[in-house]
């Protein structure tokens, strides 16, 4: 099977929303035609560009902690969004390596009940990128409307109409007339933000995808598993069936190692980049949580009180209790299930 039928056959199957996701942002691993790079190249100048004119505003106005932090909070966000585009770029052999193999082990899968747990999880990576695109367009529907919002609701009415470039939200110094320049500064701003959050969703759902399935061939090596010992338990004791049991239990085996190959390959390439895109993440939630002051000593004592109390409350452990017996809860599930393991040792050691 050549690779334009297995990019078919996938598509068909399984992956064909993740496809449409990465041709639209150029990241599709095949077909690299030169309007493709083009169109790559744009896209990383734009988003590049951004982020340059965001910090060109320190040279310009006064640095305060206040002003540092909402720029860089929006900075490092598109940031993010370049670094991710520029691995997967990078990667793409990677990313059609890990493509090709996923679909060369489930073309060998012949068992109809193999075939159904890999559709279901395929269906699974479908809900779930269906989700996400779905977030993603409400999330860009809102940015695209909230300079436009006070004007909608009439939360408050601009007395000098010459300076439309207030309602922009996210600072940027261009050293020119922002005013004569609105709606150039305007297109480049949101067409930079809906190139960002395109290749968040497009990166996002194909590595979900992907996981995604791995868990399903991992279900497929536990059902080989299951219906080796449920089948043949009772002939283990006779010679002529055990080169049958090993060959079953060695095809389980061959497709749990390749899939942990898989996983491994695709770790090793991407390893790098999740590492830094994580740091940049986690300074990113700090400087907005960081940012968002409120001023709780300016209410009322009685607010202050009914806040001391809802902090007081939330300091507390809870847990859904169950009939009396049983406390939901990450710690008692894991006791659990550690009695159970224990539980089932002793009954299997008793039984041999």
């Amino acid at each position: 099977m050549d690779t334009r039928t297995r990019v078919t056959c996938i598509d068909t199957q399984f992956l064909y929303i993740h496809r449409i996701s990465l041709i639209a942002v150029g990241l599709w691993p095949y077909d690299r035609t030169m309007l493709v790079q083009l169109q790559s190249s744009l896209f990383f100048l734009i988003t590049t560009s951004i982020i340059i004119f965001q910090l060109t505003t320190f040279l310009t106005t006064e640095c305060t902690i206040d002003f540092i932090i909402k720029i860089l909070s929006t900075t490092l966000f598109l940031l993010v969004c370049v670094i991710q585009y520029n691995c997967f770029w990078i990667n793409t052999r990677a990313v059609k390596h890990v493509l090709e193999n996923l679909l060369y082990i489930c073309s060998k899968l012949h068992d109809k009940n193999e075939i159904a747990i890999i559709k279901k999880y395929g269906y699974i990576a479908k809900c779930v990128a269906i989700g996400f695109i779905f977030l993603a367009i409400c999330g860009i529907i809102t940015f695209s409307l909230l300079p436009i919002l006070p004007q909608i609701f009439g939360i408050f009415y601009l007395v000098n109409k010459s300076e439309p470039y207030r309602n922009i939200y996210i600072t940027t110094e261009y050293f020119v007339d922002q005013e004569k320049n609105f709606y150039f500064i305007f297109l480049h701003l949101y067409l930079s933000h809906y190139i960002a959050v395109s290749t968040l969703v497009g990166t996002g759902i194909l590595i979900t995808g992907y996981f995604i399935h791995f868990c399903g061939l991992f279900n497929v090596a536990s059902y080989r598993m299951q219906q080796v010992m449920r089948r043949n338990s009772h002939e283990l004791i006779y010679r002529k069936h055990k080169s049958e049991i090993e060959k079953k239990i060695s095809h389980a085996v061959d497709i749990h190692r390749a899939t942990i190959n898989i996983i491994e390959f695709f770790l090793y390439n991407f390893e790098g980049t999740f590492i830094l895109v994580t740091a940049i993440i986690v300074i990113c939630l700090s400087l907005h949580l960081f940012g968002y002051n409120v001023k709780w000593y300016t209410a009322s004592v009685r607010v202050q009180r009914l806040i001391l109390i809802l902090l007081q409350i939330s300091a507390k452990p809870y847990g859904l209790n169950v009939s009396g017996l049983f406390i939901t809860s990450l710690e008692n599930f894991a006791s659990l299930s550690s009695v159970s393991m224990s539980y089932f040792t002793i009954l299997y050691s008793i039984q041999k």
